[in-house]
């Protein structure tokens, strides 16, 4: 099995950069993500101005990009998360958060908070242990153009913070170029809608498998195929215009690959949809619409309602 190491670590998305490797169509293969923060905080008498300073520079890493043999340029490619392995600490840079905004409290950052992980639990403190559910935060393909830091979010995927983007879940990113090129990172062991405060960050190692798709009729933003729902992704502000945009993408799609009218599945989404906040806390906010998969049985593939 192929495995892509942290010798490949990068903190952009850019049409400057070779493939570091190619898998062939549904290969599994391994993806080692570092911690946003690469390692800098591993006790919380690491933090210090200095520190925090460097680590920003240093903020955001994520490994790629990887082609995807038969990918096309204007297709799409599928990404399917097996196992997000956590293998280091939560890492937890936080703040005071007395501002009376919340907006500020993003930029607050006054000390670290290191979690250990074990036994598939987040030792919160002496107290508490919390399920891990782990999720990649940044997965992307190359962008149409230029380069962009892996903060970052857009079309082509990137810092999404999806709680959806997880072990057992598709992601569907559109592809501007031949290969695709595929980047994880930014891992962590478990986050709150919204991320309105940060969560633990952490090391990782990503299994995944991924095949090329021809472009789905309509789709301009990422699409996510989970067990038991159909999601879409939009990225953009004010955040009342991604979850608008998250819904009209996931319409198109019922649309399209249900035959409904738009006025049908519009319907149908008013009464069994759910918009939901991926993150607020980036330049771009990220809004997710989602349906369960069970309703849509009743369209089959001869006979999909009008």
């Amino acid at each position: 099995m192929q495995r892509f190491s942290l010798r490949h670590t990068t903190y952009e998305y850019s049409v400057e950069h070779e493939p570091i490797g190619t898998v062939r169509a549904n290969e599994r293969f391994l993806v080692e993500c570092i911690d946003t923060w690469s390692q800098y905080f591993r006790q919380p008498s690491d933090f210090s101005s200095e520190n925090r300073a460097a680590a920003r520079a240093l903020q955001w890493a994520v490994t790629g990009p990887i082609s995807v043999a038969g990918v096309t340029a204007g297709g799409a490619v599928a990404v399917r998360l097996h196992e997000v392995a956590v293998t280091g600490p939560g890492v937890a840079v936080y703040g005071t958060y007395g501002s009376s905004d919340p907006r500020d409290w993003w930029e607050d950052e006054t000390g670290v908070e290191i979690m250990p992980v074990e036994d598939g639990q987040l030792r919160f403190d002496a107290g508490l242990g919390i399920p891990i559910d782990p999720l990649v935060g940044c997965l992307a393909t190359i962008p149409a153009e230029g380069t962009v830091h892996a903060k970052m979010q857009g079309r082509y995927g990137g810092n999404l913070d999806s709680r959806d983007i997880r072990a057992g879940a598709t992601l569907i990113l559109p592809a501007a170029h031949v290969g695709g090129g595929l980047y994880f990172g930014d891992c962590k062991a478990l986050v709150a809608d919204g991320e309105v405060v940060t969560a633990p960050e952490c090391d990782a190692v990503v299994t995944a498998s991924a095949e090329p798709l021809p472009r789905p009729e309509g789709m301009v933003w990422p699409r996510i195929v989970a067990d038991d729902r159909l999601i879409t992704l939009v990225s953009g502000r004010p955040l009342e215009w991604a979850a608008r945009e998250a819904f009209r993408e996931l319409m198109t799609w019922l649309c399209t690959d249900y035959r409904l009218s738009r006025s049908r599945a519009a319907l149908l989404m008013g009464m069994v949809g759910h918009v939901g906040i991926c993150q607020v806390s980036n330049t771009d906010c990220t809004a997710s619409c989602s349906v369960p998969r069970d309703v849509l049985v009743a369209y089959d593939a001869t006979d999909r309602g009008s």
